[in-house]
């Protein structure tokens, strides 16, 4: 060893100016090289448990969210149910590189635990699925994923959190389809009746079915003003807020009455049907004789059959995570059926798992020929990859690597600031020395290699010194979590996150890591040999 050193004295130089006392350590050089391998580790640790919380969170996208989904729209921008999905289902099933087929119905739905409600997300499967189902069972944090067909649900964390839910719970689930048609119940109770607002106009349509009127060859004779008038009255009736019951006695006189009675120009004499007065007479009794109690009562059976809930028990509770939208209630498809008001027919969607969910360009296109004639070939149908689904999500994440990435690496850039100073203060420090070695003969460039040597050595010995730390961080990562917890500190809450603290260790992000950090340090004990190599050795030692 001795006489290589003595072979290469930029190297020898270089060992000897990183421990001048000749101890085990310069506490110089031990700052240089703990400052380069902590910028390596925390720019590993912190790239590793991104990339594994990406990896993660995409394994539990790909466990509940479907490879494809296959929409119809019948009309443009409107998913319509699908009609005979079983049939579809088989067809689907035989296309290269599908490897199942589930049908889906999904849609928000109000929640209700104990008098605490709340707005939830429900995704109804086929529970008779058995890949799907299994891919769901890793996500239990506690309970079963064995649906089945009663009325169960298996709901998540973080709903379970909000209502106090635990397993065997029960929860009534109200659907949502229908209540457009439960306001329209109630605004009806609401409203005066016709016979209230508009008695005059009621008396005046009376007036008229009264007056004696000519026999014509084919009906009653009414004059042009007559007709002008009590078409005005009829239809100011038919636009205003009205009963159901009020709107059914005004549509069979409209019914009844020639389309010449509708123009804006009837003039002179009109023959109406025989039975228009008789008619007329029955509409204004008829209005005059609704009873608004049983028409409210009416209201309030009507709103009771279209708003049915369901009392589901909660058999399960998987762990979810805030990162990314989940549904909040899993439930048989049965279930879903009936709180869409579906019959066992149709579904809202079909849902395909592909052999690779990371190439699905040619399945897609498959799945489109696929499609029979009967559904009007491929015209009104939609296809959605889980990876365009949530898109936004996957750029998120990787612009918070990049950003986490970019601001870590001012750590690795504040250590080469470091070593640069450090080599600034050895080339004062060792000026004489330097200066006397180009006085006897050395050149720049020998000079330039002492450094130089310095910067390989801190360089390769802090950023292999960084990754052994990185891979025994994340070795122990749990254990560390643990005990930060113990003292209060919890720097990966499971409940946002979902999941424990995740890690991928990629290798050629260390060497990645490790060149940068060692390029850096390099670089940074360039400007220092360079400003010592060119500077007048007669002028360096006159000064001493």
């Amino acid at each position: 060893m001795k006489n290589f050193l003595s072979r290469h004295m930029s190297l020898s130089l270089a060992l000897r100016y990183l421990n001048p006392l000749r101890t085990y350590f310069s506490v110089i050089t031990l700052i240089c090289l703990l400052g380069v391998s902590l910028g390596v580790m925390v720019l590993i640790i912190v790239l590793s448990v991104m990339g594994g919380l990406q990896k993660e969170l995409q394994e539990r996208l790909l466990a509940y969210s479907p490879h494809l989904q296959m929409n119809y729209y019948a009309v443009p921008g409107l998913r319509g149910a699908i009609g005979d999905w079983r049939t579809l289902e088989e067809t689907i099933n035989k296309v290269p590189g599908v490897e199942s087929t589930y049908a889906l119905v999904e849609d928000y739905a109000l929640v209700d635990v104990n008098g605490a409600q709340r707005p939830c997300s429900f995704r109804a499967l086929d529970t008779e699925n058995k890949e799907q189902m299994a891919e769901l069972a890793p996500l239990l944090s506690s309970g079963s994923f064995d649906l089945g067909l009663g009325e169960n649900a298996v709901v998540s964390s973080t709903v379970a959190r909000m209502l106090g839910l635990s397993v065997n719970d029960k929860l009534r689930v109200f659907t949502t389809r229908n209540y457009g048609d439960a306001v329209r119940a109630f605004s009806q109770m609401d409203r005066p009746l016709l016979a209230t607002r508009f008695e005059t106009e009621l008396d005046r349509l009376l007036s008229l079915a009264d007056k004696k009127r000519p026999n014509g060859k084919d009906g009653v004779v009414w004059n042009g003003s007559d007709v002008r008038e009590a078409v005005s009255l009829l239809q100011k009736l038919d636009g205003s807020p009205r009963l159901q019951v009020e709107a059914e006695a005004i549509g069979k006189v409209l019914d009844v009455l020639p389309e010449d009675a509708f123009g804006d120009d009837v003039a002179g004499e009109l023959t109406f049907p025989a039975n228009v007065s008789g008619q007329l007479k029955a509409m204004v009794s008829a209005l005059k004789s609704v009873n608004k109690d049983k028409e409210d009562i009416n209201s309030v059976r009507m709103i009771k059959s279209l708003i049915l809930p369901k009392d589901l028990t909660v058999i399960g509770i998987y762990q979810a995570s805030q990162h990314v939208t989940c549904p909040d209630l899993f439930i048989p498809l049965e279930i879903g059926q009936e709180l869409q008001g579906f019959e066992d027919d149709y579904v809202q969607a079909i849902a395909i798992r592909t052999k690779n969910p990371y190439d699905l360009a040619q399945v897609t296109a498959d799945v489109e020929h696929a499609l029979p004639v009967t559904y009007e070939g491929s015209s009104g149908w939609g296809i959605e990859s889980w990876m365009d689904k949530y898109s936004s999500w996957f750029k998120l994440i990787q612009q918070e690597r990049m950003m986490m990435g970019f601001v870590l690496s001012f750590i690795g850039m504040i250590a080469a600031f470091c070593i640069m100073a450090v080599m600034f203060t050895v080339s004062i420090q060792r000026k004489k020395e330097l200066a006397l070695m180009k006085a006897l003969g050395a050149t720049p460039w020998q000079v330039v290699r002492v450094f130089l040597w310095q910067g390989v050595i801190i360089g390769i010995a802090g950023a292999a010194l960084g990754v052994a730390l990185a891979l025994l961080v994340l070795h122990y990562r749990v254990q560390i979590h643990i005990f930060l917890k113990t003292i209060g500190i919890d720097p990966f809450p499971m409940d946002f996150h979902g999941v424990e603290i995740p890690a991928e260790i990629n290798p050629a992000e260390l060497l990645n890591q490790s060149v940068k950090a060692f390029v850096m340090v390099v670089v940074a004990s360039v400007v220092p040999a360079v400003l010592t190599a060119y500077q007048d050795p007669a002028k360096a030692l006159r000064s001493m």
